[in-house]
């Protein structure tokens, strides 16, 4: 593996994780049930563990030529390190796919079945995790879920909660990114590269704008209200994980948020602020993607293709 690769390895797995922290840690930190270093050591223990043991899933996801995967790398770097600073959480997984996107029109090649595979699961994600979310806070509010209410339990249930969200991230997110590469994910220093990135992604580059958009952007969360969000993300993230499909945990933990919000019946959530942040967050870096892709791989193959 060229060093090169090895660096924009570290860095894209440091700055995806970084990048969503919004998605670890934004309901638990909106709700302040948890403190921030818990959430911290959560989120570095579910991240290694998730990578470790069902990152090996994704392998063979993508087939890029080894020339166009530094590229790809640098490209989903510079746009994550945009949304980051600006605070939107954006999945890398959603970058690379786009990237990837670009890459197959750039070789006059259509979308595949596999592309529209993922974009499909990704819409039915949004509307699962809405509807889940919904029933789960309708069911606490019931008079046989009320122990759900207590502290202690909602606490417990948070710690549960994040570290849960971190496995599945790192199986799902950080599994797609190590299987861009191309490389065994079993090899020593490809693990040694991915935990390094997880560990400076959550004590470094941290993405504390995320965290809060995620957390209370749009609407105070209560605690009980803050484990509902993270029970719909989890389904469904395991679910594309099994099928290898790689999803955007923030499309998934954002939708769990609105039906969290219907739930109790919120009126005072922004439709207009919701709207942006969909353009922002989802849209436009998936546009972003496959433009800045296409013209890349356009200017690279010049002459070859």
């Amino acid at each position: 593996m060229q060093v090169a690769l090895q660096a924009l390895l570290l860095i894209a797995v440091a700055v995806a994780v970084g990048n969503n922290m919004g998605v670890i840690a934004g309901p638990a930190a909106g709700s302040r049930i948890l403190r921030q270093t818990t959430i911290s050591a959560l989120a570095i223990a579910g991240l290694s563990l998730g990578y470790l043991l069902e990152g090996w899933k994704f392998i063979g996801a993508v087939g890029l030529p080894r020339d166009a995967v530094e590229a790809s790398f640098v490209l989903a770097i510079l746009i994550l390190f945009m949304l980051t600073v600006s605070g939107f959480v954006t999945s890398i997984t959603q970058v690379f796919v786009g990237i990837y996107i670009g890459y197959l029109f750039t070789c006059g090649s259509e979308a595949t079945g596999e592309i529209l595979k993922i974009l499909g699961f990704w819409c039915v994600t949004f509307l699962s995790s809405v509807i889940v979310a919904f029933l789960f806070v309708k069911l606490m509010a019931s008079r046989k879920a009320r122990v759900i209410n207590s502290l202690l339990v909602l606490k417990l249930a948070s710690i549960v909660m994040v570290f849960t969200t971190a496995y599945a991230l790192g199986a799902n997110t950080i599994g797609f990114v190590v299987a861009f590469t191309g490389q065994n994910a079993g090899d020593p220093l490809i693990i040694a590269l991915t935990m390094t990135g997880i560990i400076v992604g959550v004590l470094v580059v941290q993405g504390q704008r995320g965290v809060t958009k995620l957390g209370s952007g749009f609407y105070g969360l209560r605690y009980a209200s803050s484990v509902a969000p993270y029970v719909s993300t989890l389904i469904l993230t395991e679910i594309g994980t099994q099928f290898s499909i790689p999803l955007p945990m923030s499309i998934s933990i954002f939708s769990g948020m609105l039906g969290t919000a219907l739930a109790m019946r919120l009126r005072l959530i922004s439709k207009r602020r919701v709207a942006t942040y969909i353009m922002l967050s989802w849209v436009l870096p998936l546009i972003l993607s496959i433009v800045f892709s296409y013209i890349t791989f356009k200017i690279l193959y010049l002459g070859r293709i």
